[in-house]
């Protein structure tokens, strides 16, 4: 999966952090699911009714959110598979700016950023 072999130093760790904060994502959607679904469940049961509406909706937005930055970081850790640090990073520092805010996301994508393989120009091979 990581298949870092031959890369800067600042590509490797940019990789690992983008990693890390994939999977910190997905746990975080995790746990604004269960809180979302307990607060749209005992809320209901023990009558307080408006007054867990707004609480409700605010954690709905934030989790939909939280879902979108998600999968903007697994386009981020699909280019650093690719070797494509410079759309890795810009991915990357997207996805951390959705709230919640994810730092390790941000450093990581800067650290692509920086990376000697995010800064080489890619040419195409030419055609025969």
């Amino acid at each position: 999966m990581l298949n870092i072999e031959g890369l800067s130093s600042e590509a490797k760790i940019g990789k690992i952090l983008v990693l890390i904060g994939v999977i910190i994502s997905i746990l975080v959607v995790i746990i604004l699911a269960i809180v979302t679904a307990l607060i749209w469940n005992y809320g209901q049961v023990f009558g307080f009714g408006i007054y867990v509406a707004i609480p409700q909706w605010i954690v709905t937005a934030i989790l939909s959110l939280k879902v979108a930055g998600l999968i903007i970081g697994i386009l981020a850790l699909y280019y650093t598979g690719r070797n494509d640090f410079t759309k890795a990073g810009t991915f990357a520092v997207i996805s951390c700016i959705l709230p919640p805010l994810d730092l390790i996301m941000l450093i990581g994508g800067i650290f692509c950023l920086v990376s000697r393989e995010a800064n080489e120009i890619r040419t195409l091979p030419n055609p025969v």
